[in-house]
């Protein structure tokens, strides 16, 4: 299998090179930015399996430049690199289509962790067939979601936690199990992150009686089948 490559934009150069280092022994490809133009530039002549991308960036900070990535109809796996902890900023990360992101300072090899979980779910969406529940059809390997057929404007992740909870529907799903599938289980401390996006997944589908995603409390929340 031909190497997977990975592109680490981050204007710190040292930690760039760090990471850089561990990447290529860990037997990947890696390409090096050090501003978001650059970035953009590397995305758009390479073929980049994963983008490991810098929040705070000269020129075009790591938001803009994810949200620039997504709007071009790509679907490459994203991991932000943050030193801030509010919610809002991981929020605000999700919504520019991060999948994932691990804060400063990290141990290279969760980092590592990450990458290949990110790759491996990448990897596998292709094989994946379409369902539904409660009129909503989910397509994991386009990566596109619809309510009775209308497209859904969905972020990456605002998709990943929708399409778990139409795949699990029926069921109570804990919130500890959602952090761990959905946000790979590292943000067990932003307590407000799940339900800033049911929020936004309920508004979205019109659940205004919050009769298909219903929340369960002190335990998760429950999707409805139909």
């Amino acid at each position: 299998m031909a190497e997977e490559t990975v592109l680490i934009v981050e204007d710190d150069a040292t930690i760039a090179r760090f990471v850089e280092l561990e990447l290529e022994h860990a037997g990947f490809g890696v390409l090096r930015a050090g501003d978001g133009p650059t970035a953009i530039d590397l995305l758009e002549s390479n073929d980049v399996a994963l983008l490991i991308l810098d929040l705070m960036l000269p020129g075009i900070d790591g938001i803009d430049v994810a949200r620039h990535v997504r709007k071009k109809g790509s679907t490459v796996p994203i991991l932000m690199l943050t030193a801030r902890a509010e919610t809002h900023d991981v929020v605000a990360g999700f919504e520019a289509g991060a999948d994932d992101y691990l804060r400063k300072p990290f141990e290279i090899p969760e980092l590592l962790s990450r990458v290949r979980a990110l790759l491996k779910r990448a990897r596998g969406v292709a094989a994946q067939t379409p369902y539904e529940a409660s009129g909503i059809r989910i397509d994991p390997e386009k990566r596109e979601a619809s309510l009775d057929a209308t497209p859904l404007d969905l972020t990456a992740k605002e998709f990943d936690l929708l399409a778990y909870l139409v795949a699990n529907a029926g069921r109570v799903i804990s919130r500890d199990e959602i952090l761990e599938t959905v946000w790979g289980g590292q943000h067990a401390t932003d307590s407000n992150v799940i339900e800033v996006f049911v929020c936004h997944l309920r508004n979205k589908i019109g659940d205004k009686e919050n009769k298909v995603i219903q929340t369960i409390r002190g335990v998760g929340y429950f999707f409805a089948r139909a």
